[in-house]
């Protein structure tokens, strides 16, 4: 029924795996944030943040992630002025985030401030372009506003600079002025902001449109021993003793004596090499680069947190398995009926309405599913391609966005998967569906796998146990609830043990005492009314999990439908 604790397994993976269990490296520059560390990450005073919302499971996000990963380790020299995050919506914990801050869909890349707070009218400045150049581009043009970037005064005075860095021994002056004053002092960058920038754009704190003291910072950035100041007025020359010449680069060290370089052009490429030159005469060099990364095995990182997951919360119940259940059903195990006539073809129409009805799926589902219901209401009988045809007309295009199982992972393949997860969906069904008349969850739950499991062993089982406990004692919804967990609990035993056990998830009689104390008496007898509210907590819908869903719920809008009450089927 549920995932037991998998330390055991956990630790082999943690131990085996290193930083492989990752799908971002901290080794490239990327630091994982969740909800306890984001706001405090955002409010840091020095440094911009570049922070990227996603979803380990959603395929967009996986096909971003060799791109961001090589973005994130070109940005590493900007370490001084930028930081680079990440923020997983895929997990519960960090829902009300991913919230908050308007995520519609994964990827989404954002830019903050130093010192951000959340406002209502200001969550990030967005970056929309996914080519490296222009994400490069864009941060600069924000980065540039930073007080790193700020315009050296007459007033101001370079002792300053030396005393509140100790690592800086070298201060370059950079000579900046915008287009209507200095025409041949022009250069811009990649993006269309920069080429496009209008003279009015330009002033001492936001030099839009000659960049080249900006871009000459940014380069040198990874050098720890320099400090690039850029001024556009001419008395910080005289403040020097030199004339002003516009192309003259003026270096200052701690000793306060002058050093002047003369770039061979007059652009930022340039002006670095220059000073680069100076750097390697003096013998600095710029900081070390990031060592070597394997790529992210994302099959593999997802198997490690899916673990994860169970192991934290063992007790939770998976959006990801109810949908791959249903999508099994309706894909597989429907589709292979040659026929549907008689009690066959009433448990198919419940089976759908019991779906369209009270499951999690989204709005656009439910409503299809409906459309298949009421296609299937008309029909007396059907063959097994009038259904698969039904069934493509109405439900077409759809696309399920539980990809994989996690509560009902199994340690290797052939264990667990879909069997759990059908116990799984009807478990959950049997506590949402609270309008059904008494019994006519059990009969489409018994119906479907007489009719369509393919399983006579299955069906064997459950009617051994119907002889113990007949469903027609079911008067009302909680026994229904009592008498599926007590069927479950019935298969269980007789399986435990069997080939078809995944050790790491024995087939225990569920709950377990560590996670359900109340449930038994000092006997250990079952306490069913105990028993019952636990039921009614785990599989109710507001305990569903989003983890391991491809829209996670901060971007998708989940709608039920009213549940309605069914007509009782003989079966």
């Amino acid at each position: 029924m549920t995932p037991n604790s998998t330390p055991l397994l956990l630790c082999i993976l943690i131990f085996s795996t290193g930083h492989s269990e990752l799908l971002f490296n901290p080794d490239d520059n990327v630091q994982l944030l969740d909800f306890a560390s984001f706001e405090y990450a955002l409010s840091e005073p020095t440094s911009g943040k570049l922070v990227q919302f996603f979803n380990a499971f959603c395929e967009d996000s996986q096909q971003f992630v060799p791109a961001f990963r090589n973005v994130s380790r070109k940005l590493y020299k900007w370490r001084r002025v930028l930081k680079v995050h990440v923020l997983d919506c895929g997990k519960d914990e960090n829902d009300k985030i991913c919230g908050n801050y308007s995520i519609r869909k994964t990827p989404t890349l954002r830019y903050f401030p130093p010192s951000y707070k959340r406002v209502p009218e200001d969550l990030g400045i967005e970056i929309t372009n996914r080519n490296p150049k222009e994400i490069e581009s864009k941060l600069a043009l924000n980065l540039q506003k930073l007080n790193y970037f700020k315009m050296f005064k007459p007033q101001d005075n370079v002792t300053h600079i030396f005393q509140n860095d100790e690592h800086v021994e070298y201060v370059v002056f950079v000579y900046q002025m915008c287009l209507n004053h200095f025409l041949p002092h022009l250069e811009t960058g990649n993006s269309m902001e920069e080429k496009y920038a209008s003279q009015g754009d330009c002033d001492e704190d936001n030099p839009i449109v000659s960049v080249i003291g900006r871009n000459t910072l940014l380069d040198l950035l990874p050098y720890k021993e320099v400090v690039v100041r850029i001024f556009d007025n001419h008395d910080i020359y005289n403040k020097f003793g030199i004339s002003p010449v516009p192309n003259l680069l003026v270096v200052v060290n701690k000793a306060r004596k002058l050093l002047f370089l003369t770039p061979e052009m007059d652009n930022s490429k340039a002006y670095v090499a220059a000073i680069k030159q100076f750097l390697i005469f003096v013998d600095r060099k710029p900081q070390q680069p990031l060592p070597k990364t394997a790529a992210a095995n994302i099959s593999e990182v997802l198997r490690y947190q899916i673990f994860e997951q169970l192991e934290q919360h063992p007790t939770r119940i998976y959006r990801a398995d109810l949908e791959r259940a249903i999508n099994h059903i309706l894909n597989v195990e429907l589709s292979r009926a040659s026929h549907f006539v008689g009690t066959k073809l009433v448990v198919l129409r419940n089976f759908v309405k019991l779906i369209y009805n009270s499951s999690p799926l989204k709005a656009e589902a439910q409503d299809k599913l409906a459309g298949l219901y009421y296609s299937l209401r008309a029909k007396k009988q059907l063959s097994g391609v009038g259904f698969k045809d039904l069934l493509l007309k109405s439900v077409k295009d759809y696309v399920f966005d539980g990809k994989q199982f996690i509560g009902c992972i199994a340690t290797r393949p052939l264990l667990r998967g879909f069997n759990c997860s059908l116990w799984m969906l009807f478990h959950y069904l049997s506590v949402e569906s609270k309008e059904l008349k008494a019994r006519s969850l059990l009969l489409v739950f018994l119906g479907y796998v007489r009719f369509f499991m393919n399983c006579r062993e299955c069906d064997m089982k459950l009617g051994e146990f119907k002889k113990l406990r007949p469903i027609g004692n079911v008067s009302n919804n909680d026994e229904q609830i009592l008498w599926l967990w007590e069927a479950h609990n019935y298969v269980n035993k007789l399986l435990a043990g069997d080939a078809t056990e995944d050790p790491k998830f024995p087939k225990i009689q569920f709950p377990s005492e560590l996670h359900c104390p109340n449930c038994r008496n000092n006997q250990s007898e079952w306490r069913t009314d105990e028993v019952l509210k636990y039921l009614k907590a785990m599989y109710a819908l507001k305990n569903l999990s989003w983890f391991g869903m491809s829209a996670s719920k901060s971007y998708s809008d989940i709608k039920r439908h009213v549940t309605t009450t069914y007509a009782t089927s003989t079966l």
